[in-house]
């Protein structure tokens, strides 16, 4: 009996030990919300990113892309999910950071930075640090990686813009960002606000005549084919980033916290090499298709542009000052 009791006894350590540790890692399946189409350079980082993880993690952490608003049409829809725990992390430009950290606001305002330089400088401030750690302590979201460059933001339109004159009146889809919308109001224009995902249709069938698209946006989205005039008026060069819920980052072991923020840098890399070549093939097709670029007067839109900033300050849309130490310090 005592013999039996012994083999039993052994067979059930066996399990716990072996078996076991056969099956101790620890499998985690998360979910990562975007609202760039298919096809665009932002949407194959994501997956590119996604495919990291789960190879650095021998298949133990899996994080599913839903591309195109799939979990939610608006961005600032996904950063309430974001920050609820529904979704665990988000894929969108660093300017709508400001819905969580109003400093962020910044960053959505045409003409505050004048490069990438003058972004990459600024990332590296401890300005940019101070904002990224009141997003962890006040809002529960943090950054995992910011290092997705992408090409300058253009104006699109069906009718050609090389002036502030040439603007006034334009219907132009916008964000449901305050900065984006005033400000191209301010300048003449007459902007409405549309869903990212419903753009192209909207340009299609007329409910507006122009919007404002990162360069390396504008094939994939087919824009062009609606607003065959691309104005390079390069307002805007706020990153993509990557966000995740910082309880659900908490609750990682170190191992896969370390994954999820080198896939984050690895795939950074990748997307900024994707969109700078991507675009040399896609400006030459559009080209061939019909349309135009078209170099406007930068200066006059810029200076045009400050009083509407000053404005967005004092009505504490961002800290005081906060304009000035950009424009003269990046």
């Amino acid at each position: 009996m005592f013999k039996k009791l012994y083999f039993f006894v052994f067979v059930i350590l066996f399990q716990i030990v072996f078996l076991g540790t056969a099956f101790s890692a620890e499998k985690i399946t998360w979910k990562l919300g975007g609202v760039h189409a298919v096809t665009t350079p932002e949407t194959k980082g994501l997956i590119y990113f996604s495919e990291l993880v789960k190879e650095k993690s021998d298949g133990n952490f899996v994080i599913n892309v839903f591309p195109a608003g799939q979990l939610g049409k608006k961005a600032v829809t996904l950063i309430e999910n974001l920050m609820m725990g529904s979704i665990d992390m988000f894929g969108n430009v660093m300017d709508w950071n400001q819905h969580l950290v109003k400093d962020f606001g910044i960053m959505a305002m045409p003409f505050a930075f004048k490069d990438l330089d003058a972004i990459k400088k600024f990332q590296d401030g401890e300005l940019y640090k101070k904002m990224k750690n009141q997003m962890v302590e006040e809002r529960g979201v943090r950054i995992v990686s910011d290092n997705w460059y992408r090409l300058p933001k253009v104006l699109l339109a069906k009718r050609p813009i090389r002036t502030l004159d040439d603007l006034q009146g334009l219907n132009v889809r916008m964000p449901s960002l305050k900065t984006y919308f005033e400000t191209w109001k301010g300048l003449g224009a007459k902007p409405t606000t549309i869903a990212w995902s419903e753009a192209y249709l909207a340009l299609k069938k007329g409910v507006v005549d122009g919007l404002d698209s990162p360069m390396g946006s504008i094939y994939g989205m087919k824009f062009y084919q609606a607003a065959p005039n691309i104005m390079l008026t390069y307002h805007l060069i706020a990153p993509f980033n990557l966000l995740v819920n910082e309880k659900k980052y908490q609750q990682l072991p170190d191992k896969y916290k370390k994954i999820l923020i080198d896939a984050g840098k690895q795939a950074g890399d990748y997307y900024t090499k994707l969109v700078e070549d991507s675009f040399k093939v896609d400006k030459e097709k559009m080209i061939e298709a019909g349309a135009r670029f078209i170099e406007v007067d930068k200066e006059s839109f810029a200076k045009a542009a400050i009083p509407i900033a000053e404005k967005f300050e004092a009505e504490g849309m961002w800290q005081k000052g906060l304009f000035k130490t950009i424009t003269e310090t990046y």
